[in-house]
């Protein structure tokens, strides 16, 4: 999964969860993805969709979360 920046930026590697429709009973938006975090490359990266316990990339390891679809990127895709 990439952030915004200027190139964007690889933060972290996971899988994504098609078809999930809620993260954590919260319900995904339009333009959102269920993710689950593997591995970190960048801790300090902020996610792109930020969470009351989840800000930094550093938080997210083996968990799940919500990421922009315009940032996420099969690794066939780099």
């Amino acid at each position: 999964m990439y952030i915004e920046a200027d190139p964007a930026r690889l933060v972290t590697l996971g899988r994504v969860y098609e078809g999930s429709t809620v993260v954590h009973n919260t319900p995904l938006f339009p333009g959102q993805v269920k993710v689950g975090v593997e591995e970190v490359k960048d801790p300090d990266a902020p996610v792109p969709v930020p969470t009351d316990e989840v800000s930094l990339v550093g938080q997210t390891i083996h968990t799940f979360l919500a990421w922009l679809t315009h940032l996420v990127k099969s690794l066939s895709q780099q």
